[in-house]
């Protein structure tokens, strides 16, 4: 957001400095909880597959392969520890399968789960999700106006992945 609130601003002409609150805006330094366990307080790296950061990267000149890094697996963590690793989609330990089946062949293949059966099967609500988006225009709106929380009650997710 940050970007693309400079270059809208630079493109009506505005002089913008782009601050970062942490000490470290690169992600090289972990950021930790109080408790030492890390924390993602935003996006901290570029990856590919974003066009308007690559439309950006073309017009100030820059080379894509020094600034996208490289893919990481993400962690989430519950009050009992680490609960799931998403798994990198794209990478060569991967069959290319479509959309959706990639992403339910990854996630059951890949993932460190410490889920309960009975809560992994309430996901399938969010595969759901995944392909309703893009039915129509005005499904898409309703989706992206509801906020995370409001997605996985509607969709059906155990109390548990809604509380944790």
């Amino acid at each position: 957001a940050g970007w693309a609130a400079a270059k809208a601003l630079t493109a009506n002409d505005c002089r913008v400095t782009l601050l970062d609150a942490l000490p470290d805006p690169t992600g090289e330094t972990p950021y930790l909880t109080p408790s030492g366990k890390p924390f993602e307080a935003g996006q901290r790296g570029f990856w590919k597959d974003y066009p308007n950061l690559e439309d950006l990267l073309r017009e100030l000149g820059i080379a894509e392969a020094d600034v996208w890094t490289d893919f990481t697996r993400s962690q989430f963590w519950g009050p009992e520890g680490l609960e799931a690793t998403a798994p990198v989609f794209g990478a060569a330990d991967l069959p290319e399968l479509p959309s959706p089946f990639g992403q339910v062949n990854g996630i059951l293949r890949e993932s460190v789960m410490r889920l309960p059966l009975q809560d992994r099967v309430t996901l399938a609500g969010l595969l759901y999700a995944y392909l309703d988006v893009t039915r129509d225009e005005a499904t898409f709106e309703e989706y992206d106006r509801m906020t995370a929380h409001d997605l996985f009650i509607k969709m059906g997710l155990s109390k548990r992945l809604v509380d944790d």
